[in-house]
């Protein structure tokens, strides 16, 4: 019999966000599956500690860091070129798009226009902007085999939650990106989709979570009882991002526990 092969040998991921919480359980999902991973954040530090750390977590992995903002079409342009050069790992397969950014958590008559603004960036904009150069890249693949993108949306986007106006609309608006993405992508072999979280423990969420009045609020309305583990997040996305999704493109897929069933 054949050996078992990892079913992203020799495909190469770029993942914003890749420095905590769905960024870095995706690049590490992603890694352990055999797929050169190159991992992107702001922070040039934080990108340096992340990429200690998956490569401790996926001994062997290929991991490499870049410090970008991506909301920035220059940098995530350079970013990609630097992920798919011929002298790293020849292409660019797989992009999961996982930075993003919290609302302010307040009544919508109490919203400051600058901060939804920068919402509105960090959450719609630079997803496209990544999306964009992730897939002029894919579609001069030599062997025209195109690529997967997995935008990292949230049940918001579906769903609107009290006191959280600009965080839902940003992620309705990846939704739309991801669906509207996937249409244009379609005949040119890339396949673009969303995830949908519900509640999961990330640094993002961790303040809240950590207040047990809040988590026991939260648990209980989530039909399964508990927040999510970000390598729960992770496992979707892999799955979008493989051959097994081949015919799945321009969706968006729910995991939350059951929350908004």
């Amino acid at each position: 019999m054949s050996p078992l092969t990892p079913r992203f040998q020799g495909r190469t991921a770029l993942v914003t966000g890749g420095t905590s919480g769905i960024g870095f359980a995706a690049a590490l999902r992603l890694a352990r599956d055999g797929a050169a991973v190159v991992i992107v954040s702001r922070d040039l530090e934080r990108c340096q500690h992340a990429e200690r750390a998956l490569r401790d977590a996926a001994p062997g992995a290929a991991i490499h860091a870049i410090a970008a903002d991506t909301t920035d079409p220059a940098a995530m342009a350079n970013a990609v070129a630097q992920a798919a050069a011929p002298s790293a790992h020849n292409r660019l397969d797989i992009l999961v798009a996982a930075a993003g950014i919290d609302g302010e958590a307040k009544d919508v008559l109490d919203l400051d226009p600058e901060n939804f603004g920068r919402v509105l960036d960090v959450n719609i904009r630079g997803l496209f902007i990544a999306g964009q150069a992730a897939a002029r890249s894919m579609t001069q693949n030599a062997d025209a085999s195109g690529g997967a993108i997995v935008l990292v949306a949230s049940v918001n986007g579906l769903q609107a939650e009290p006191g959280f106006a600009d965080y839902n609309a940003s992620k309705g608006g990846a939704v739309l990106l991801a669906r509207s993405m996937g249409r244009d992508l379609a005949g040119r072999g890339v396949r673009v989709n969303a995830v949908c979280p519900g509640y999961v423990r990330t640094p993002m969420t961790q303040a809240y979570l950590d207040d047990p009045e809040t988590l026991a609020q939260i648990n209980r309305g989530i039909p399964m009882g508990r927040v999510a583990h970000p390598d729960e997040i992770a496992a979707v996305i892999a799955f979008l991002a493989s051959d097994e999704a081949s015919y799945i493109t321009g969706s968006a897929i729910v995991v939350d526990g059951g929350r908004t069933a």
